[in-house]
């Protein structure tokens, strides 16, 4: 038996990215640890396919660079589980892999759009929902990217640093509010 067994009975969470990857990983684990877990992903093939391996409660197929879609799924994800105490905001892409001055921008605008606007739309519409129930836990994917800068993936790093700022500043905004935000 683990030590951690569970350690999220009785929680909820929703989970971007949830389909593949680092979600899908943190949405099996909370699941195997008690909790309750909503997925959301672009890919609705993926995501059935997901929710059937990790074992969740909803999926809602969605693009988190779309603030309306975002705020939809927040207060559908709410009807589903009755409360939301976690959001893991793992979605992103890397984009293109090559030098600034090549580098293209309808790439950059969707790298920036999915792994900064994404995450910030996710808190904006989650958090409320954590403040009524003074209790949030917030993680938000970011990389060693976003303190070191990779070459060729310059809009990566910079929406990674993004994201590790913006989790600085909402941190700091929810301190002493029962709602906790890391990176």
């Amino acid at each position: 038996m683990s030590a951690y067994q569970g350690r999220f009975a009785g929680r909820t969470a929703v989970v971007t990215g949830g389909a593949s990857g680092l979600g899908k990983a943190s949405a099996a684990r909370i699941v195997a640890e008690g909790g309750k877990v909503v997925l959301w992903d672009l890919n609705p093939e993926a995501l059935k396919a997901a929710a059937e391996d990790v074992g969740a409660t909803h999926v809602v197929a969605l693009d988190v660079s779309d603030a309306d879609a975002v705020a939809a799924a927040a207060e559908e994800s709410n009807k589903a589980l009755g409360r939301i105490d976690i959001l893991v905001a793992s979605a992103g892409i890397t984009g293109a892999t090559t030098p600034v001055h090549e580098f293209p921008i309808d790439s950059w605008k969707r790298v920036v759009d999915i792994n900064l606007n994404g995450v910030f739309y996710c808190s904006r519409a989650i958090v409320p929902y954590m403040l009524a129930n003074s209790y949030g836990r917030i993680v938000n994917v970011a990389s060693v990217a976003g303190k070191e800068g990779n070459p060729n993936a310059s809009a990566y790093s910079a929406s990674k640093a993004g994201v590790i700022g913006f989790t600085k500043s909402l941190g700091k905004e929810l301190a002493g509010k029962g709602v906790i935000a890391n990176s």
